[in-house]
């Protein structure tokens, strides 16, 4: 389960967009969220992807992988499936993923889903501080880390990305070895030394036990 928080500054105020739950029949009735649900788990969708999808059918607002910032996950026992409620293991049906994502808001939202929610507007989030109890528990128990992960953002980003690309260098580095490492392998392989058995120093079998094995199997070949 996602929550998606697009943020600007209007008037020197930071700002995020919500929408209420309109919906009776659902959890969380006229509480406020932003964009964010359930990740397909049958078409093996990770959260990542489940959050641009769910903001682009909710909002019609297309992200931008480079400015979107996870800040917060979080994955427990529940008796539901669609509330993260802890429970003992023994009693748990779901086990419910949660996690939070910050974007700047770059375009207008539209309205796709108003059965379900009601329009998209800008929230003070000074003002959510104090009306904590209005939001979905998620972001209500995570406000103010909210507010403080949207002041350090663009570091955060920044930071993110030079990771991102050092992780990238890594796995470059780490599919390369092993080909050369077989490489290694295959000239040691085609190599016939020849040495003169004199060389070869006496070895006893107490004092390096195996190591005769491995040279009787190894590709050295001794001067006659």
């Amino acid at each position: 389960m996602t929550q998606l928080i697009l943020f600007a500054e209007i008037e020197n105020k930071t700002c995020i967009l919500l929408a209420q739950r309109i919906n009776p029949n659902k959890d969380f009735y006229l509480k406020l969220n932003g964009p964010g649900g359930k990740a397909v788990h049958e078409k093996n969708e990770n959260i990542d992807v489940c959050v641009i999808r769910e903001c682009f059918k909710e909002a019609e607002i297309v992200l931008r992988n480079e400015k979107l910032l996870k800040i917060f996950e979080e994955t427990c026992y529940s008796t539901k499936e669609w509330r993260a409620e802890p429970c003992l293991q023994k009693e748990a049906k779901y086990i419910v993923t949660l996690a939070i994502y910050l974007h700047p808001l770059e375009e207008p939202p539209k309205h796709t889903e108003p059965h379900t929610l009601g329009p998209w507007n800008l929230y003070k989030i000074k003002d959510l501080l104090k009306h904590q109890n209005e939001l979905v528990p998620i972001l209500e128990e995570n406000i103010e880390l909210i507010d403080g992960k949207i002041k350090t953002y663009e570091q955060d980003v920044l930071e993110l990305s030079i990771n991102i690309q050092k992780l990238e260098e890594i796995k470059i580095k780490m599919e390369k070895q092993p080909q050369r490492t077989q490489e290694t392998f295959n000239f040691l392989n085609d190599i016939d030394l020849e040495i003169s058995e004199e060389e070869i120093p006496e070895i006893m079998d107490k004092q390096f036990p195996n190591r005769l094995d491995l040279l009787e199997e190894s590709n050295i070949k001794f001067k006659q």
